[in-house]
């Protein structure tokens, strides 16, 4: 049997009101995401480009908005570098606070950027981002490793041995 809508009989039917109720729903959900307050935040980013010997380090800033953006200062830089500034640079590579690639000052704190969360409050200040002050500067936020992993292996942190394994067997 088909159901006649322009009967006014059709509409009082419980199903109907549901219907139209989900359906209001979902589009007043959807306008209100939409309309969502901008919730706009400065990263003030320290910069330098050693291929350009005459310009001086500076601090350079960006607004996002923290709606379009991931809770994380590393989703933010890479909201920055893929569709702001390409020539922004600095190192990543776990996402999960293990491998350490992201480290760098935030906001006057040695930490790693894939960890540490943006405050979303409106009272809060500017974000201020420099690189890792106890190293050289290879480019904007990215230090020069190499006396780091000179460093470290002349500790040896690692599991070693007192004495030599027999080749053929294996070790348990």
């Amino acid at each position: 049997m088909a159901l006649n809508l322009t009967t006014r009989s059709a509409w009082n039917a419980p199903a109907m009101r549901s219907l139209a109720a989900r359906t209001f729903s979902a589009t007043a959900a959807s306008r209100m995401a939409s309309e969502k307050p901008v919730n706009s935040k400065a990263f003030k980013i320290y910069r330098w480009n050693p291929d350009k010997p005459t310009e001086e380090p500076r601090m350079q800033e960006y607004k996002l908005d923290l709606n379009k953006t991931g809770p994380m200062v590393l989703d933010a830089l890479i909201k920055i570098k893929n569709e702001v500034d390409s020539t922004l640079t600095f190192r990543r590579s776990c996402r999960e606070g293990i491998c350490g690639s992201c480290a760098m000052n935030i906001d006057g704190r040695n930490t790693l950027a894939c960890i540490t969360h943006i405050p979303k409050d409106e009272s809060s200040k500017d974000m201020v981002i420099y690189p890792l002050p106890h190293m050289f500067v290879v480019k904007d936020l990215v230090p020069d490793m190499n006396y780091f992993y000179k460093q470290y292996a002349s500790i040896q942190p690692w599991l070693q041995r007192d004495e030599t394994p027999d080749s053929n067997k294996e070790i348990l």
